[in-house]
């Protein structure tokens, strides 16, 4: 009966520990396409420079404001 009980116990565990380490090396996906950051920096009084640095929204300095 204590052979079962630590049997499953590891089963269990080996389990757990393979969702886990299967699901932490899955590649993250980007959080926003270049489209809606530009869409996001044109909103908000940028200039979109995406396509010479990439994901970069250029603003006016306060200071240099006519």
């Amino acid at each position: 009966m204590t052979t079962r009980k630590i049997l499953l116990g590891l089963l269990l565990a080996a389990g757990a520990g393979g969702l886990f380490s299967a699901c932490s090396t899955m590649p993250q996906g980007p959080t926003y396409t270049d489209a809606e950051l530009k869409a996001i920096c044109e909103r908000r009084g940028g200039w979109w420079r995406g396509e010479l640095i990439a994901g970069y929204c250029e603003f006016q300095s306060a200071s240099l404001a006519p």
